[in-house]
Protein backbone atom coordinates (compact mmCIF):
# COMPACT_ATOMS: atom_id res chain seq x y z
CA UNK A 1 0.00 0.00 0.00
CA UNK A 2 1.53 3.26 -1.10
CA UNK A 3 0.95 6.89 -0.29
CA UNK A 4 1.53 9.54 -2.91
CA UNK A 5 4.32 12.07 -2.51
CA UNK A 6 3.88 15.74 -3.10
CA UNK A 7 3.43 16.18 -6.84
CA UNK A 8 3.79 19.95 -7.14
CA UNK A 9 6.53 19.68 -9.77
CA UNK A 10 5.69 16.29 -11.25
CA UNK A 11 3.57 15.23 -14.24
CA UNK A 12 -0.01 14.30 -13.44
CA UNK A 13 -2.68 12.27 -15.19
CA UNK A 14 -6.16 13.76 -15.37
CA UNK A 15 -8.51 10.77 -15.54
CA UNK A 16 -12.10 11.57 -16.53
CA UNK A 17 -14.86 8.95 -16.57
CA UNK A 18 -18.09 9.88 -18.26
CA UNK A 19 -21.25 7.96 -19.21
CA UNK A 20 -22.44 8.78 -22.75
CA UNK A 21 -25.84 8.10 -24.26
CA UNK A 22 -25.81 5.28 -26.82
CA UNK A 23 -26.72 7.56 -29.71
CA UNK A 24 -23.84 9.90 -28.87
CA UNK A 25 -20.92 7.46 -29.15
CA UNK A 26 -19.75 8.58 -32.58
CA UNK A 27 -20.23 12.27 -31.79
CA UNK A 28 -18.32 11.91 -28.52
CA UNK A 29 -15.43 10.13 -30.25
CA UNK A 30 -15.18 12.94 -32.80
CA UNK A 31 -15.46 15.55 -30.05
CA UNK A 32 -12.52 14.03 -28.23
CA UNK A 33 -10.50 14.43 -31.40
CA UNK A 34 -11.38 18.12 -31.47
CA UNK A 35 -10.40 18.46 -27.80
CA UNK A 36 -7.09 16.81 -28.58
CA UNK A 37 -6.35 19.39 -31.26
CA UNK A 38 -7.06 22.21 -28.80
CA UNK A 39 -4.90 20.59 -26.14
CA UNK A 40 -1.90 20.42 -28.47
CA UNK A 41 -1.38 24.13 -27.94
CA UNK A 42 -2.23 24.13 -24.22
CA UNK A 43 0.73 24.97 -21.93
CA UNK A 44 1.98 21.88 -20.12
CA UNK A 45 -0.05 19.38 -22.16
CA UNK A 46 1.72 16.04 -22.71
CA UNK A 47 -0.72 13.55 -24.20
CA UNK A 48 -4.34 12.42 -24.42
CA UNK A 49 -5.89 8.96 -24.63
CA UNK A 50 -9.52 7.93 -24.96
CA UNK A 51 -10.64 4.48 -23.82
CA UNK A 52 -14.09 3.51 -25.16
CA UNK A 53 -16.56 1.49 -23.07
CA UNK A 54 -16.18 -2.28 -22.92
CA UNK A 55 -19.54 -3.55 -21.59
CA UNK A 56 -20.61 -5.13 -19.37
CA UNK A 57 -17.68 -4.56 -17.00
CA UNK A 58 -16.87 -1.05 -18.16
CA UNK A 59 -19.68 1.18 -19.43
CA UNK A 60 -17.99 4.57 -19.12
CA UNK A 61 -15.76 6.41 -21.54
CA UNK A 62 -12.38 7.10 -19.93
CA UNK A 63 -10.23 10.03 -21.05
CA UNK A 64 -6.68 10.30 -19.74
CA UNK A 65 -5.01 13.68 -20.23
CA UNK A 66 -1.43 14.06 -19.04
CA UNK A 67 0.06 17.39 -18.01
CA UNK A 68 3.57 18.41 -17.03
CA UNK A 69 2.41 19.76 -13.66
CA UNK A 70 -0.65 20.04 -11.41
CA UNK A 71 -0.83 23.75 -12.24
CA UNK A 72 -1.24 22.99 -15.94
CA UNK A 73 -3.98 20.44 -15.19
CA UNK A 74 -5.75 22.93 -12.90
CA UNK A 75 -5.63 25.65 -15.56
CA UNK A 76 -7.21 23.31 -18.13
CA UNK A 77 -9.95 22.09 -15.79
CA UNK A 78 -10.95 25.63 -14.86
CA UNK A 79 -10.59 27.16 -18.33
CA UNK A 80 -13.36 28.75 -20.36
CA UNK A 81 -12.03 26.87 -23.39
CA UNK A 82 -12.86 23.52 -21.79
CA UNK A 83 -16.23 24.81 -20.60
CA UNK A 84 -17.18 25.86 -24.15
CA UNK A 85 -16.06 22.51 -25.56
CA UNK A 86 -18.15 20.62 -23.00
CA UNK A 87 -21.19 22.73 -23.86
CA UNK A 88 -20.97 21.46 -27.45
CA UNK A 89 -21.38 17.79 -26.44
CA UNK A 90 -23.24 18.05 -23.14
CA UNK A 91 -26.53 16.88 -24.63
CA UNK A 92 -25.12 13.33 -24.76
CA UNK A 93 -23.92 13.25 -21.13
CA UNK A 94 -25.60 10.87 -18.72
CA UNK A 95 -25.02 11.96 -15.13
CA UNK A 96 -21.95 13.85 -13.98
CA UNK A 97 -18.34 13.27 -14.91
CA UNK A 98 -15.95 11.66 -12.44
CA UNK A 99 -12.54 13.36 -12.37
CA UNK A 100 -9.37 12.05 -10.73
CA UNK A 101 -5.96 13.73 -10.86
CA UNK A 102 -3.14 11.38 -10.05
CA UNK A 103 0.66 11.46 -10.13
CA UNK A 104 1.76 10.12 -13.53
CA UNK A 105 4.02 7.45 -12.10
CA UNK A 106 4.55 5.42 -15.23
CA UNK A 107 4.00 1.99 -13.71
CA UNK A 108 3.73 -1.07 -15.91
CA UNK A 109 0.60 -2.12 -17.68
CA UNK A 110 -1.21 -5.31 -16.83
CA UNK A 111 -4.43 -7.03 -17.87
CA UNK A 112 -6.19 -6.47 -14.55
CA UNK A 113 -9.51 -4.88 -13.81
CA UNK A 114 -9.69 -2.09 -11.29
CA UNK A 115 -11.97 -0.16 -9.02
CA UNK A 116 -11.18 3.50 -8.40
CA UNK A 117 -12.57 4.41 -4.97
CA UNK A 118 -12.53 7.99 -3.73
CA UNK A 119 -12.98 9.15 -0.13
CA UNK A 120 -13.35 12.53 1.53
CA UNK A 121 -11.44 12.11 4.77
CA UNK A 122 -12.31 14.56 7.58
CA UNK A 123 -9.43 16.76 8.71
CA UNK A 124 -7.40 15.22 11.50
CA UNK A 125 -8.45 11.66 10.71
CA UNK A 126 -5.83 10.92 8.05
CA UNK A 127 -3.84 8.49 10.22
CA UNK A 128 -7.00 6.68 11.27
CA UNK A 129 -8.02 6.41 7.61
CA UNK A 130 -4.65 4.88 6.67
CA UNK A 131 -4.88 2.38 9.53
CA UNK A 132 -8.35 1.39 8.36
CA UNK A 133 -7.07 0.98 4.79
CA UNK A 134 -4.31 -1.31 6.07
CA UNK A 135 -6.95 -3.61 7.58
CA UNK A 136 -8.85 -3.57 4.29
CA UNK A 137 -5.71 -4.41 2.31
CA UNK A 138 -4.93 -7.33 4.61
CA UNK A 139 -8.42 -8.71 3.99
CA UNK A 140 -8.19 -8.15 0.22
CA UNK A 141 -4.91 -10.08 0.08
CA UNK A 142 -6.76 -13.20 1.21
CA UNK A 143 -9.14 -13.07 -1.75
CA UNK A 144 -8.48 -14.85 -5.02
CA UNK A 145 -6.98 -12.71 -7.78
CA UNK A 146 -5.89 -9.77 -5.60
CA UNK A 147 -3.07 -7.76 -7.23
CA UNK A 148 -2.64 -4.43 -5.50
CA UNK A 149 -4.15 -1.75 -3.28
CA UNK A 150 -2.69 1.66 -4.04
CA UNK A 151 -3.49 4.90 -2.24
CA UNK A 152 -3.16 8.33 -3.80
CA UNK A 153 -3.25 11.27 -1.42
CA UNK A 154 -5.08 14.53 -2.19
CA UNK A 155 -3.27 16.95 -4.50
CA UNK A 156 -3.52 20.49 -3.13
CA UNK A 157 -5.32 22.86 -5.46
CA UNK A 158 -6.66 20.08 -7.65
CA UNK A 159 -8.76 17.74 -5.53
CA UNK A 160 -9.25 17.01 -1.85
CA UNK A 161 -10.13 13.33 -2.17
CA UNK A 162 -8.12 10.28 -1.16
CA UNK A 163 -8.15 7.76 -4.00
CA UNK A 164 -7.72 4.01 -3.67
CA UNK A 165 -6.87 2.03 -6.81
CA UNK A 166 -7.86 -1.58 -6.22
CA UNK A 167 -6.82 -4.18 -8.82
CA UNK A 168 -7.77 -7.83 -9.29
CA UNK A 169 -6.92 -10.24 -12.09
CA UNK A 170 -10.50 -10.57 -13.33
CA UNK A 171 -13.85 -8.86 -13.08
CA UNK A 172 -15.33 -11.89 -11.32
CA UNK A 173 -12.70 -11.81 -8.59
CA UNK A 174 -13.04 -8.05 -8.16
CA UNK A 175 -16.81 -8.42 -7.83
CA UNK A 176 -16.38 -11.23 -5.32
CA UNK A 177 -14.43 -8.87 -3.06
CA UNK A 178 -16.60 -5.79 -3.57
CA UNK A 179 -19.76 -7.78 -2.78
CA UNK A 180 -18.30 -9.83 0.05
CA UNK A 181 -19.75 -9.74 3.60
CA UNK A 182 -16.24 -9.14 4.93
CA UNK A 183 -15.89 -5.92 2.95
CA UNK A 184 -19.33 -4.77 4.10
CA UNK A 185 -18.22 -5.31 7.71
CA UNK A 186 -15.04 -3.31 7.14
CA UNK A 187 -17.03 -0.50 5.51
CA UNK A 188 -19.28 -0.30 8.55
CA UNK A 189 -16.19 -0.04 10.75
CA UNK A 190 -15.00 2.93 8.69
CA UNK A 191 -18.41 4.57 8.36
CA UNK A 192 -16.99 8.00 9.25
CA UNK A 193 -14.91 7.89 6.02
CA UNK A 194 -17.68 6.66 3.73
CA UNK A 195 -20.04 9.63 3.50
CA UNK A 196 -18.53 10.78 0.21
CA UNK A 197 -17.25 7.42 -1.02
CA UNK A 198 -17.51 6.88 -4.77
CA UNK A 199 -16.64 3.65 -6.63
CA UNK A 200 -15.87 3.51 -10.34
CA UNK A 201 -14.90 0.35 -12.18
CA UNK A 202 -12.65 0.03 -15.23
CA UNK A 203 -12.27 -3.00 -17.47
CA UNK A 204 -8.58 -2.32 -17.94
CA UNK A 205 -6.03 -2.40 -15.17
CA UNK A 206 -5.60 1.11 -13.85
CA UNK A 207 -1.95 0.92 -14.85
CA UNK A 208 -3.06 1.02 -18.47
CA UNK A 209 -3.62 4.72 -17.95
CA UNK A 210 0.07 5.45 -17.54
CA UNK A 211 2.50 5.74 -20.44
CA UNK A 212 5.45 3.62 -19.35
CA UNK A 213 3.48 0.41 -19.53
CA UNK A 214 1.24 1.32 -22.41
CA UNK A 215 1.68 -0.57 -25.64
CA UNK A 216 -1.32 0.74 -27.53
CA UNK A 217 -4.83 1.97 -26.92
CA UNK A 218 -7.57 -0.63 -27.04
CA UNK A 219 -8.72 -1.06 -30.60
CA UNK A 220 -12.11 0.03 -31.71
CA UNK A 221 -14.24 -2.85 -32.91
CA UNK A 222 -13.82 -4.06 -36.50
CA UNK A 223 -17.43 -3.10 -37.26
CA UNK A 224 -16.81 0.52 -36.27
CA UNK A 225 -13.58 0.70 -38.29
CA UNK A 226 -15.37 -0.84 -41.30
CA UNK A 227 -18.21 1.67 -41.08
CA UNK A 228 -15.79 4.56 -40.66
CA UNK A 229 -13.93 3.52 -43.81
CA UNK A 230 -17.19 3.30 -45.76
CA UNK A 231 -18.16 6.81 -44.68
CA UNK A 232 -14.76 8.18 -45.71
CA UNK A 233 -15.15 6.50 -49.12
CA UNK A 234 -18.63 7.99 -49.47
CA UNK A 235 -17.28 11.55 -49.33
CA UNK A 236 -13.81 10.92 -50.79
CA UNK A 237 -14.96 9.54 -54.14
CA UNK A 238 -17.10 12.52 -55.24
CA UNK A 239 -14.56 15.04 -53.92
CA UNK A 240 -11.82 13.47 -56.03
CA UNK A 241 -13.77 13.33 -59.28
CA UNK A 242 -15.50 16.70 -58.85
CA UNK A 243 -12.16 18.37 -58.11
CA UNK A 244 -10.59 16.66 -61.11
CA UNK A 245 -13.43 17.52 -63.47
CA UNK A 246 -14.27 21.09 -62.47
CA UNK A 247 -10.98 22.40 -61.07
CA UNK A 248 -7.90 20.37 -61.84
CA UNK A 249 -8.51 19.66 -65.53
CA UNK A 250 -9.60 23.15 -66.69
CA UNK A 251 -7.62 25.34 -64.28
CA UNK A 252 -4.44 23.41 -63.44
CA UNK A 253 -3.68 20.62 -65.91
CA UNK A 254 -4.58 22.74 -68.94
CA UNK A 255 -1.88 25.25 -67.99
CA UNK A 256 0.91 22.71 -68.20
CA UNK A 257 1.29 22.05 -64.48
CA UNK A 258 3.16 18.73 -63.97
CA UNK A 259 0.98 15.76 -63.08
CA UNK A 260 2.89 15.08 -59.85
CA UNK A 261 2.24 18.64 -58.63
CA UNK A 262 -1.39 18.67 -59.77
CA UNK A 263 -1.98 15.38 -57.95
CA UNK A 264 -0.37 16.73 -54.78
CA UNK A 265 -2.51 19.87 -54.83
CA UNK A 266 -5.64 17.78 -55.37
CA UNK A 267 -4.80 15.49 -52.45
CA UNK A 268 -3.98 18.45 -50.22
CA UNK A 269 -7.33 20.09 -50.91
CA UNK A 270 -9.23 16.81 -50.60
CA UNK A 271 -7.75 15.86 -47.24
CA UNK A 272 -8.50 19.29 -45.80
CA UNK A 273 -12.07 19.25 -47.04
CA UNK A 274 -12.60 15.76 -45.69
CA UNK A 275 -10.87 16.24 -42.35
CA UNK A 276 -12.36 19.58 -41.39
CA UNK A 277 -15.87 19.48 -42.85
CA UNK A 278 -17.09 16.60 -44.96
CA UNK A 279 -16.20 13.55 -42.88
CA UNK A 280 -17.39 15.11 -39.56
CA UNK A 281 -20.62 16.14 -41.29
CA UNK A 282 -21.11 12.63 -42.69
CA UNK A 283 -20.51 11.08 -39.27
CA UNK A 284 -23.07 13.42 -37.72
CA UNK A 285 -25.61 12.53 -40.39
CA UNK A 286 -25.00 8.79 -39.98
CA UNK A 287 -24.58 8.77 -36.22
CA UNK A 288 -27.68 6.58 -35.87
CA UNK A 289 -25.94 3.89 -37.96
CA UNK A 290 -22.37 4.21 -36.68
CA UNK A 291 -23.20 3.64 -33.02
CA UNK A 292 -22.14 0.13 -31.90
CA UNK A 293 -25.58 -0.53 -30.42
CA UNK A 294 -27.59 0.24 -33.56
CA UNK A 295 -30.47 -2.19 -34.02
CA UNK A 296 -30.43 -4.73 -36.86
CA UNK A 297 -33.04 -2.67 -38.70
CA UNK A 298 -30.87 0.43 -38.50
CA UNK A 299 -27.82 -1.55 -39.58
CA UNK A 300 -29.62 -2.76 -42.71
CA UNK A 301 -31.06 0.69 -43.43
CA UNK A 302 -27.61 2.26 -43.08
CA UNK A 303 -25.98 -0.16 -45.51
CA UNK A 304 -28.87 0.28 -47.96
CA UNK A 305 -28.55 4.07 -47.77
CA UNK A 306 -24.80 3.92 -48.38
CA UNK A 307 -25.29 1.59 -51.36
CA UNK A 308 -27.81 4.04 -52.85
CA UNK A 309 -25.49 7.00 -52.28
CA UNK A 310 -22.56 5.12 -53.82
CA UNK A 311 -24.67 4.30 -56.86
CA UNK A 312 -25.84 7.91 -57.19
CA UNK A 313 -22.28 9.20 -56.90
CA UNK A 314 -20.98 6.81 -59.56
CA UNK A 315 -23.97 7.56 -61.77
CA UNK A 316 -23.30 11.29 -61.57
CA UNK A 317 -19.67 10.78 -62.53
CA UNK A 318 -20.69 8.56 -65.44
CA UNK A 319 -23.08 11.26 -66.68
CA UNK A 320 -20.41 13.94 -66.43
CA UNK A 321 -17.97 11.83 -68.40
CA UNK A 322 -20.61 10.97 -71.03
CA UNK A 323 -21.51 14.65 -71.40
CA UNK A 324 -17.85 15.65 -71.61
CA UNK A 325 -16.92 13.13 -74.29
CA UNK A 326 -20.16 13.74 -76.20
CA UNK A 327 -19.53 17.44 -76.66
Amino acid sequence: MNGSPDTAGQPVALVIQRRIADDGFAAFARWNGEVGEVLKTWPGFLSQEVVPPQPPAHVDWVTIVRFASPAAARAWLQSEVRAKLIAEIQRFFVGSEDVHILPDTGVQRDSAVSAVISFKVPAGLEDAFLTWQQRIQAAEAEFKGFLRHKIERPIPGLHDEWIVILSFDSDANLSAWLDSPLRQTLLREGARFNAGMNVKRASYGFNFWFPAGKTQAPEQGPALIWKSNLIVLLVLYPVVYLWGYFVSAPLIDSHGVPVWLSLFVGNLVSTQLLGWWLVPAAFRALDWWVTPKATLGRQIAGYALLAALYAASMGLYALLLAWHWGR
